[in-house]
This record gives C-alpha cells, structure tokens and sequence, in this order.
C-alpha cells in the first residue's frame, strides 16, 4: 500500500480518516527550472563573447565565482550548509553579468554579485527571500553609480581587458528614447542580432525571443506573466507613443533596457511570483502598466528593475486578494441573477391587476435548509473537519458500513444459533417416561434383611 493510501480498509468506527485519492499536479522543481535559465544564459554569454570580446567573458565569470564564495561565506555565517546542487547561484551570477555594461569596472561587478547574495541570505536564504536578489543588486548599483552602469561602449568596438577610456562610452537607446524623444539609427536586422548600444545580455533580441519561447514550451516561465505583462505595455505604449512611429516605437522599447531581459529572466523567478493564474496575471498587468507610466512620465533609466522590486512587494498577498475578490464577484453575480428583473415583474402585475399574493395563517412555509451550526449547552463548539468527497472515497464508505452490516448479521446469527442450542439443552422429556417414573417413584417395596436369620424370622412373623 502506498504512502499516500493509508488504512482504506480499517474498522469502521463512524469517522471516515483522511486520505488521498488524487494524484497531485505535476510541478516543475526549481533545479529543473534554473537549469533550462542557465543553458539559455550560457547562450546569451557566448553570443555577447563574440561580439564585445573577452571582457564580456571575464565579468560573466568574476559575477559567477563570487557569487558562489558569498553564498558559502554566508552559508557559513548563518550556520546553514552549502549546497552545491543549488542552481540559483549560478542563475544569478550569470543574470548579473549579462546586465552589466562592457565597460564596466570589476570591482563594480564583485560588488553587485555579492550584494545579491547578501539580499538573499537576508531574507533567509533561497526559499525565503521577497525581492528578487538579481533586481535589488542591479537598482542599488544604478542608483549609486550611474555613470558606471547607464554608459555602454560605442557599437562595434570591443573593450580592452583592462581599462576602458570614458571618451569612448556612449548612452543606450533607453536614454534617448527619454530624454531626446528620438533614438539612433538602427536597422531592423542589427536589431535582431543586437548590433546596438546596451548591456551585455539584453541587446540580443532574437535569442532572447528564442529562449523565451524554449522556457515557455519547458514551463519554466510564467505564460501568464509575460502575456498579460507585455500585452498591457504594447497596448499603453500604442496610446501614448514617444517616437514617431508606433511600430518602431515599439520595437525599440522592446529591446532598450532590461524590458525583454527581465520578462524571461528576472519577472517569472519561482520564488516570487505568486502562485494561482488570476494572481499572476494581475501580477504581469502591474508590472506592463507600472513599467509604462515608469519610462513613458518618470523618465527613470533602467525602470524594470525598481518596476519589479514593487510588483515583488505585493506578491505575497496577490492570492489571497485574488480569492477574495473573486469570492466577492461570485456573490455578487449570484444576487444579481436571483434578482434581476424583480422591479420590473412586481411592476407589469400591478399593471395588469395581478393581486399580491399575502401568506395566510393556512399556508405553509418552506423554510430551506440552513446550517446555523449553534453551540451546545456547555458553550463549547466541536469543530468538524471537513472533507471533500469523490467517488472513491464515497465506494470506500459504502464498503466500510457494507462490512459492518455483514459483521452485525453474522454476530446475531451466531447469536441466534447459541441460543437454539441452549433450549434444545433445555427441553423436558416424553410425558410416559415421566408418568412412569413417577409411579416408580411412589411405591414403598419391601426392604429385604441382608442375612438369612433375619428373612426366617421374619416369614415366621408372618404365619403367626
């Protein structure tokens, strides 16, 4: 018997115990997840190593390893055991490296890989955190160093390994799009490939849309998420676009910034995105909506990661606002069915003279069933743990009560046999026999003398 299946067949004492009949849905586990990111981060890597040389390289690889030393530092530190098996780290260290500019120094990188696993650790670990660590690292590092993180090298130029000239560093299509309202030529084909001006990881358009496609197919992205978060984005940047043309505005807020980065990579992380499919789709609505009015009136650089961090904020409590408001919407819907169109009924019979019907003392009342669940005498409530039934667990009870008539049955059988036995133990015997034996018991016979002397005697006695 299995793990789940316990005691079907037990003695029925009138409490059905609880068991499980259903298998549960089948959920991708997180090493399963991060480890299609990584194959589509390791991807991102090599393309961005061909194109801005071996610096790209030697960031991607500084963010990783020391990623990996803070967390077993901080493992250390708060007594935890490290886990080498845990993907999360390196998932992290990559998305650090893919969103930091060519240019960049490395004691920058360092920094934000650590303060990534610090934010984790924080929070209690992998399991615990709120805030995505990748976002918090990379909004901190924006904000306190934006000549830094908001420059990139001019398009086609591959940085040194070692020090890069502030002359040769340009702003991104993000900031022109803000700032000027315009941005700079760019062909739908370089496009495509990221020929542009941004960071590491995030100029890619078409591997970013083939790994976005991968991880869907995978279910290791939210569906829900991306659809409804881009959908609303597309919908408020048509109403309101900044460049002269809606498509090509479009497409160049698509692929400046972090937008198409963050909805594959950071906007989907298992560990914050809420849990039912109407709280993550009002999860994607605040982040496209919030993400429009950031970029489009806030003129904020970079506006998807702090747009993250607050949809992240509100997570926690999506669900259970979700439930309650469709709890609400489902009553609501319920009264208006049972009451729509009763004005106007009453209305159209006191216009055709239909009398109103009153309830006479003769009349019965039928009064729906209502569980009022009233306490006993003591005061005290016996709360009764529900269960929902199916139709094995329904044969499973029929099959207990089922067992115990046939116990009662063959107790009263046996009953009924012990008790035939006794009376046939019992019953008297044939009337002659006991006529007979009584008149044998009545006679007196004479008692014989047991000597010889005695009997002569006594036939003496008799003749005289």
């Amino acid at each position: 018997m299995s793990d789940k299946t316990s005691n079907l067949l037990d003695k029925f004492d009138g409490d059905v115990k609880s068991y499980v009949t259903a298998p549960e849905k089948k959920q991708r586990k997180l090493k399963s997840i991060y480890a299609d990111q990584l194959i589509c981060l390791l991807a991102l890597m090599g393309v961005s190593w061909w194109q801005s040389g071996t610096r790209a390289f030697i960031i991607c690889l500084l963010s990783v390893v020391t990623c990996i030393l803070s967390d077993m530092i901080f493992c250390r530190m708060t007594g935890k055991t490290y886990n080498p098996k845990d993907l999360s780290t390196l998932a992290a260290g990559l998305c650090i490296g893919l969103m930091m500019p060519a240019s960049v120094n490395y004691w920058i990188v360092a920094f934000g890989a650590l303060l990534s696993m610090g934010i984790k650790h924080i929070f209690g670990g992998k399991d615990n955190y709120i805030f995505n660590p990748t976002c918090a690292a990379i909004a901190f590092l924006i904000i306190c160093f934006p000549n830094e993180m908001l420059f990139y090298p001019a398009r086609g130029v591959q940085p040194e390994i070692f020090g890069t000239p502030a002359s040769s560093l340009v702003q991104g299509v993000e900031s022109y799009l803000m700032k000027i309202g315009t941005a700079p030529a760019v062909s739908f084909n370089d496009m495509l490939i990221g020929n542009y001006v941004g960071p590491l990881g995030t100029t890619h358009f078409l591997i970013l849309a083939v790994c976005g496609v991968c991880l869907l197919a995978r279910r290791s992205m939210s569906g829900f998420v991306t659809v409804f978060g881009l959908g609303s984005y597309f919908a408020l940047t048509a109403l309101f676009p900044v460049y002269t043309s809606i498509g090509d505005t479009i497409m160049l807020e698509l692929v400046g910034g972090y937008l198409l980065f963050g909805f594959v990579f950071l906007a989907s992380d298992p560990q914050t995105v809420p849990k039912t499919v109407p709280a993550r789709i009002v999860y994607g609505l605040i982040i496209g909506v919030i993400g429009c009015l950031f970029r489009h009136f806030g003129k904020v650089e970079g506006s998807f990661i702090f747009i993250l961090l607050i949809a992240n904020a509100v997570s926690l409590h999506l669900d259970a606002v979700c439930a309650a408001a469709a709890s609400g919407i489902k009553r609501a819907a319920s009264y208006m069915f049972r009451n729509m169109g009763r004005f106007e009924r009453l209305r159209d019979d006191a216009a055709q003279g239909v009398p109103k019907q009153n309830l006479s003392d003769t009349m019965e009342i039928i009064v729906p069933l209502t569980n009022y669940n009233m306490p006993p005498i003591d005061g005290k409530v016996t709360k009764v743990k529900r269960r929902s039934t199916n139709a094995l667990s329904r044969y499973i009870d029929n099959l207990k009560i089922k067992m115990k008539k046939d116990k009662v049955v063959r107790e009263a059988k046996g009953q009924d046999y012990m008790t035939a036995m006794r009376k046939m133990q019992k019953k008297p015997k044939d009337k002659s026999s006991k006529t007979a034996s009584a008149k044998k018991n009545t006679s007196h016979p004479i008692k014989q003398p047991a000597n010889k002397s005695q009997q002569k005697n006594n036939k003496q006695g008799t003749k005289g």
